[in-house]
């Protein structure tokens, strides 16, 4: 994926997640899903990529929680 431009952190002062983040949480979490990896090692690969990603204008999330979140909704859109 391109490099994407940083995001207006104008309003109620909050940062967006960087969408490359967001879109890996979801692949790892399709991993999990599917016992390709477990949870814990999707997180570390999660936790790598976001210092990698990291920067100033990007909000920083909880790894874990944000692979879980999408677990959930993948589930809750299969109708478990």
């Amino acid at each position: 994926m391109s490099e994407p431009t940083a995001p207006s952190t104008e309003g109620d002062g909050t940062r967006p997640i960087h969408p490359d983040i967001d879109w890996q949480a979801g692949l790892l979490a399709e991993k999990v899903l599917r016992r390709v990896m477990t949870l814990a090692a999707a997180t570390e690969e999660l936790a790598a990529w976001q210092d990698e990603a990291a920067g100033d204008a990007w909000r920083t999330v909880e790894p874990r929680a944000l692979i879980v979140t999408h677990i959930m909704n993948r589930l809750l859109s299969r109708g478990y």
